[in-house]
């Protein structure tokens, strides 16, 4: 089970430390924060690289993410489109 604790840990580390260069790279908000408008997480592929997980971020390219284990690809064939940001989802 994700802790929230762990989650919002790992938010803070990326905006402390990767922030401006995924900002210069072309990441937006909803690759790093999107979730499903209805669904929220439940439909994973809506969801943007830091929502899924508790891991920090530990490189970031012009379409990557990675973590200690994993790797986020935004460049995904097929992805859909439409999600919002986590804070808003629900409302």
């Amino acid at each position: 089970m994700q802790s929230w604790g762990g989650a919002h840990e790992a938010c803070v580390d990326f905006l402390d430390r990767w922030a401006d260069e995924a900002v210069a790279l072309g990441w937006t908000t909803l690759d790093v924060f999107g979730v499903h408008p209805e669904a929220g997480t439940i439909r994973p592929d809506f969801c943007g690289a830091l929502v899924l997980g508790t891991e920090r971020v530990s490189a970031i390219a012009e379409t990557r993410m990675r973590f200690v284990n994993t790797t986020y690809y935004r460049d995904t064939p097929g992805r859909p489109a439409g999600a919002v940001p986590i804070w808003r989802f629900g409302k």
